[in-house]
């Protein structure tokens, strides 16, 4: 399994029946002791019965409760340092220097980014270049915190030489992803997967004949069901999708944008390499002061009074 399995866990939480759930709570609850357990504990301890539990590890891709169990005791130390995250999801001590906390901070990234770098897909994510690069047009939607992350990615994606927009207009995104145009790939960008702006737009983007792709923390999200390519992050909280932080709900995109950008300009890098140049340039002209270049040999003197 290539994926962590607390991610997944989480990631599917809002797909499981009643009593699958209760399992999943039992294991988040008690993943530092779980390693002592039979199914039979966890059935008692989560209300639940063995059969129940048989059925949430097959759906964690795992055959029986010894093997789910030994993969969650291998993952829990990871985890643990994040049993108490405060308000934005990041475990601090408030009492502490700010240096500390600075490290703190510094820590829950560092943990935020490995866990993304667990749940990439190679396969998928190949994909998603190779549809970007191809693409004659690609519009980005997203609201809220994934609002900033669309942002962000079409900067990164004109750097790349794709055509892209985006607005910050739900019902402009709407009318983006009507476009009937051919090589038209709209990109979705939805920490819960159910954001109702984002879900609406990558379904009427498919509907009139966009390849779409949605990146989420919830697989069995809304917006899965209309996208033709899901990529997906860390769910931190799954019985709390709403409540995120910096840390959630913007950094993981960062990584996944830098590995499309790197696989979308592997392909051409003397092209890439032009492309940059031209930006640098144009983004120069732009600044009231100039850094020194092989050009102009300046440094720090200002271009304007």
């Amino acid at each position: 399994m290539s994926a962590p399995t607390l991610a997944r866990l989480r990631g599917l939480y809002p797909s499981f029946t009643e009593s699958e759930r209760r399992v999943a709570d039992s294991i988040l609850e008690h993943a530092g002791t779980i390693s002592d357990w039979t199914g039979r504990d966890l059935a008692r301890v989560s209300g639940t019965t063995e059969p129940v539990i048989f059925r949430l590890a097959a759906k964690l891709d795992f055959d029986g409760f010894r093997a789910l169990k030994l993969a969650l005791v291998q993952e829990h130390a990871a985890e643990q340092a994040r049993s108490e995250s405060g308000i934005f999801n990041i475990a601090t001590d408030h009492n502490a220097p700010i240096p500390i906390q600075a490290q703190e901070v510094v820590q829950a990234y560092v943990d935020s980014l490995r866990r993304s770098a667990a749940l990439v897909n190679a396969e998928r994510l190949s994909e998603a270049a190779r549809i970007l690069r191809e693409a004659a047009l690609v519009s980005i939607v997203g609201m809220g915190s994934s609002l900033a992350v669309a942002n962000l990615a079409e900067n990164v994606l004109v750097r790349c030489g794709i055509p892209c927009r985006t607005t910050h207009d739900s019902h402009i995104q709407l009318l983006h992803a009507l476009l009937d145009k051919p090589r038209h790939v709209v990109l979705g960008f939805s920490y819960s997967g159910d954001t109702i702006e984002t879900v609406d737009a990558l379904a009427i983007a498919r509907t009139s004949g966009a390849q779409t792709i949605a990146v989420t923390a919830f697989e069995q999200g809304a917006i899965t069901e209309h996208a033709d390519l899901v990529l997906l992050i860390p769910a931190t909280a799954p019985k709390q999708p709403y409540r995120v932080g910096l840390v959630d709900a913007v950094l993981p995109f960062l990584m996944l944008l830098d590995l499309l950008a790197i696989l979308i300009t592997a392909t051409h890098p003397d092209d890439a390499a032009r492309l940059r140049e031209a930006v640098e340039s144009t983004v120069r002209r732009r600044k009231l002061r100039q850094l020194a270049t092989p050009e102009n040999g300046r440094i720090g003197k200002e271009t304007s009074r």
